[in-house]
């Protein structure tokens, strides 16, 4: 049984090599970069933490 057989046949250019399970430095910041939230994530999080903040104080 091949790698193939057990995994099919997949992209291997992002993220682990396959053979060795390491990431390079350039597939690290590629993770990061696609991983970074958009300022409208941003937005939603602090509004969302602005509310757990006025629930607490209600206590």
């Amino acid at each position: 049984m091949t790698p193939s057989d057990r995994h099919g046949d997949f992209d291997r250019g992002f993220g682990r090599d396959g053979i060795s399970g390491l990431v390079t430095p350039d597939r690290a910041t590629r993770a990061r970069e696609v991983s970074k939230p958009s300022a409208e994530d941003l937005a939603e999080a602090r509004l969302a933490a602005q509310r757990l903040t006025l629930n607490q104080r209600r206590r």
